[in-house]
């Protein structure tokens, strides 16, 4: 009877043991992940190489350029399925050039054919509204939107691009005439869509996007509009429609991605 109780005992222990042990080897296992993820990376560029703020471009025109500022609202960013279903990434974002930016988003696993996005901030959040009624950190608040904000025009600034500009051309001289470049109202909100692409996501994969913002071509002889910056830097929107409308269609021009 000893023996029974005995080796009864034994092969308890034996269980609570073996159960500790399996316990502690699924508390190691890493989880199988469900998701993948995708990196994007927003790159204003000149030319081949990075495109620098308070660094001096000669365009094509033969003016030299320098951005002090460079920002813009990207809404709506999502991929699009090869279904014609989308995946919202994100909703808003106030994006400030001067800064590196890049975004890690965990996807459903699946094919996707475009990356999507948009120039600005739609109607429905535009116009007439209170940038106080959102939280801080919210990129329409008062705080969040870094001056985006027509008080005046009780709407958003989708782009706003500023600098100065020498127009002779010459190596050297000192750059004084004022570039101030601000996009706003609702018939300048634009949407992109990239080109048809493979981007096929499976479950714990990581993949890059690139969103390339070819600032030279904006300025470029053979863009859709030319946009001499000697004879035309500055507008409201409303106070020059006509370079407000190039500007944005050549900007629109001037993304790739990859």
């Amino acid at each position: 009877m000893r023996k029974i109780q005995f080796f009864t005992v034994l092969m308890l222990v034996f269980a609570l043991v073996s159960c500790k042990d399996r316990n502690k080897e699924e508390e190691n296992t890493p989880a199988t992940p469900t998701t993948a993820k995708l990196i994007v990376h927003f790159k204003p560029m000149w030319g081949d190489e990075p495109f620098n703020m308070q660094q001096v471009y000669f365009d094509d025109f033969g003016n030299r350029i320098r951005s002090d500022k460079f920002m813009q609202y990207f809404s709506g960013i999502k991929l699009q399925n090869v279904s014609d279903e989308y995946v919202v990434l994100k909703d808003f974002y106030l994006a400030d050039f001067y800064n590196q930016i890049d975004f890690a988003f965990d996807v459903e696993p699946g094919n996707y054919d475009h990356f999507n996005f948009d120039i600005g901030v739609p109607a429905a959040y535009n116009k007439d509204q209170d940038p106080a009624q959102y939280p801080n950190d919210h990129p329409l608040s008062v705080a969040g939107s870094q001056g985006m904000f027509w008080t005046w025009n009780t709407g958003y600034i989708f782009l706003k691009f500023e600098g100065k500009v020498d127009t002779t051309g010459t190596e050297g001289a000192e750059l004084l005439e004022p570039v101030a470049i601000h996009i706003g109202e609702d018939p300048m909100f634009t949407r992109y869509s990239s080109p048809v692409m493979d981007l096929n996501l499976d479950r714990g994969e990581t993949r890059e996007l690139n969103v390339l913002i070819h600032v030279d071509q904006i300025f470029a002889t053979g863009a859709a509009n030319d946009i001499d910056l000697a004879t035309d830097a500055i507008t409201h929107t409303s106070t020059n429609l006509d370079l407000a409308e190039q500007f944005m269609e050549n900007y629109s021009l001037a993304i790739t991605v990859e």
